[in-house]
């Protein structure tokens, strides 16, 4: 008992601790003000290095741990293309700035890099969510003569709400305050996994624009990228890797406008609702055929690239506005599932408290309970020592008999006789009924002694589970998230199928045992009583006969056996008593358990409160950024349909 109640209690004082990742790559520490120029720092980083690999590898390592992801630039929507030098005196950027800087010094190094365009599976991201468009950038590297992929953006860490690491959890056991940032920061947390990550779990978070660079023999299509991680293994097991396509060369040479241009009608087909990227290629192409009409040596033909021109302006002003179309319904659709999801996410964490405030409610009251009954066995265990006091087998040698003896057949003492026998027959009756008794007592007692076993090991389980959970919400994980929903499946299953029930037949058990020692107490008293009338009995036979020559012999006997059942009766208090208190300190341990899990989930709850204002204000964003990216598509245009109508008027 001790030991398990041991284990339930330890429960309330536990920590967790994560596992230190060792780093023993190159290239990581920066070179201090050396280097001027992201020229100069990679010669600085390779030079040495013989391998392509271990060349990309200090690269990549010296970004993810130097390079700050530019929060601000984020919020402010300042999505602008800086160069890699710029990078690397800021020490901030965006994934664009990421990957340029990783692209240019691949390139020093003497290795072919590009820049990668695509779809990523952010923080909001919920399977199921479509895809618009492509918002993030990473890089393929070619290393030994295979094209590999890297997101250094990814790899140096990411945005976080709250302390993590469970620093809310032990704040709480250690008293401190706990705070909650209002704000997105970011938190430098070094990722080698997404350095020449295997295709196929690159595949998992990351897909291309363009799906050429998914490396693969077949496409995924992106339905099976947005139905979640499943869906994409189980395509995986239908292709085959393909990082030496000849094409894949041919796009990484080109400039970044060309590049676009030449794969705008693969990533258009590849995904329907990125309209955007059609709108780009026909105003490059527009800009394209005008430069040619003012170098054009013959008027004729000059005409003829002003009219393609303007074919194009109009072909591109179709798809800003076919995306446009699409803002209110993928906006709208977001904003509502948010609030779903939230309202979900709390109705589940205030049901875990809901029923946590219940089992503290019936904890308290059998802590109360066993409490009140080991009090009132010490008051059993005085009185039973008051009848120890007076019982003395020699007592009878002390009675003396009346001047006028009774004759031994007389009705008075053969009556006494009878009494006296048939309360022998009672008290073995009574004696079998107390060996059932401890026999269903001991029974109850091992039943509860194995399932307290496991209900140890389920909530402890249920615990490790909970603030695993808890962990992932106040890292901004929601219902919809797999993480989430996995924690939240293994908890219910731990606690309400196999903790709870074990608890409720312990409950039972516990009460079946106090109804059993209750009534066993009854029949000891009862033993006792007899015993106690036997003697009072033998003793008036004294007084009216003192013929019987057994008389005292049985009179000793009855004394010892009803002294052995008194301590028998002091013996089962004690141990009841031993069994009431470890309970006590066993529910109040399970109290303690589910306090602490109330606890877990007032910071779910308040980090789900943050999650859903963070991604309202994130979909927001999100939602300006498109509008106002579509309203710069639109000027550009517009821009270029008035050089159109000025040549033609010089034309004219």
């Amino acid at each position: 008992m001790n030991k398990n109640i041991l284990l339930l209690c330890l429960l309330v004082l536990c920590s967790f601790a994560g596992k230190a990742q060792v780093d023993t790559s190159i290239g990581i520490k920066a070179p201090g003000s050396a280097c001027k120029s992201y020229e100069e720092l990679t010669h600085y980083l390779c030079d040495g290095l013989t391998g392509e690999r271990e060349k990309a590898n200090a690269i990549y390592n010296w970004i993810t741990h130097n390079i700050k992801y530019d929060v601000k630039s984020m919020q402010k929507q300042n999505f602008t293309h800086p160069k890699a030098d710029k990078v690397l005196k800021s020490k901030k950027a965006l994934c664009e700035g990421y990957s340029t800087l990783f692209v240019e010094m691949c390139k020093e190094a003497g290795l072919k890099a590009v820049a990668v365009d695509g779809y990523a599976k952010d923080w909001i991201f919920d399977n199921g969510d479509k895809m618009y468009i492509p918002r993030h950038q990473w890089c393929a590297v070619m290393v030994d003569g295979q094209w590999q992929l890297a997101d250094p953006t990814w790899g140096a860490g990411g945005l976080v709400q709250a302390p993590t690491k469970m620093r809310v959890i032990l704040n709480k056991i250690l008293h401190r305050k706990v705070m909650y940032t209002k704000k997105l920061k970011f938190k430098f947390n070094y990722k080698p996994d997404y350095f020449l990550q295997d295709p196929t779990v690159f595949k998992l978070k990351h897909l291309p624009t363009d799906p050429i660079w998914q490396l693969a023999d077949t496409a995924m299509p992106l339905q099976v990228f947005e139905t979640g991680d499943s869906a994409v293994k189980k395509f995986n097991t239908i292709c085959k890797l393909n990082n030496k396509d000849p094409e894949l060369m041919k796009m990484s040479e080109l400039s970044d406008e060309e590049r676009s241009y030449q794969m705008a009608d693969r990533a258009y087909a590849f995904n329907k609702r990125y309209s955007m990227i059609m709108a780009q290629k026909y105003a490059y192409k527009a800009s394209s055929k005008l430069e040619n009409a003012f170098t054009d040596s013959t008027i004729l033909e000059s005409k003829a690239l002003v009219t393609d021109a303007s074919r194009s302006l109009k072909k591109s002003e179709e798809y800003i506005k076919e995306q446009k179309k699409d803002f209110p319904e993928q906006y709208n659709g977001l904003k509502k599932k948010n609030k779903t999801k939230n309202q979900e996410a709390k109705k589940d964490i205030r049901q875990i408290k809901t029923d946590d405030k219940r089992l503290m409610a019936e904890e308290k009251k059998y802590a109360h309970s066993t409490k009140s009954k080991a009090d009132k066995l010490g008051k059993k265990a005085q009185a039973a020592r008051k009848r120890e006091r007076v019982v003395d087998p020699n007592h009878i040698d002390a009675v003396v008999t009346g001047k006028t003896e009774k004759k031994a057949n007389s009705p008075e003492i053969m009556t006494l006789r009878d009494s006296v026998a048939a309360r022998k027959e009672r008290i073995k009756d009574l004696q079998t009924q107390v060996a059932t008794q401890d026999d269903k007592i001991k029974a109850l007692e091992e039943e509860n002694s194995k399932r307290l076993d496991s209900l140890a090991y389920y909530l402890g389980m249920a615990d490790s589970i909970l603030v695993m959970e808890t962990k992932s919400r106040l890292n901004m994980h929601d219902n919809y998230d797999d993480e989430v929903i996995a924690y939240g499946g293994q908890f219910r299953d731990l606690k309400y199928h196999r903790a709870d029930t074990l608890q409720k037949y312990y409950c039972t058990n516990f009460d079946s045992i106090a109804v059993a020692q209750d009534n066993r107490q009854k029949t000891q008293v009862a033993i006792m009583d007899i015993y106690k009338k036997n003697l009072k009995t033998m003793e008036q036979y004294k007084k009216w006969n003192s013929t019987n020559e057994n008389l005292k012999v049985d009179y000793k006997e009855a004394a010892n056996e009803y002294l052995d059942c008194i301590t028998s009766y002091n013996e089962n208090l004690a141990h009841y008593s031993g069994y009431l208190k470890g309970n006590k300190k066993l529910f109040d341990g399970l109290a303690k358990v589910d306090k602490r899990e109330i606890m877990l989930t007032d910071y779910m709850e308040k980090a789900e409160t943050m999650r859903k204002i963070l991604e309202e204000k994130t979909i927001a964003q999100k939602q300006s950024l498109d509008v106002n990216e579509n309203k710069k598509q639109t000027a550009d245009v517009a821009k270029i349909r008035k050089k159109v109508d000025n040549v033609v008027d010089k034309l004219n």
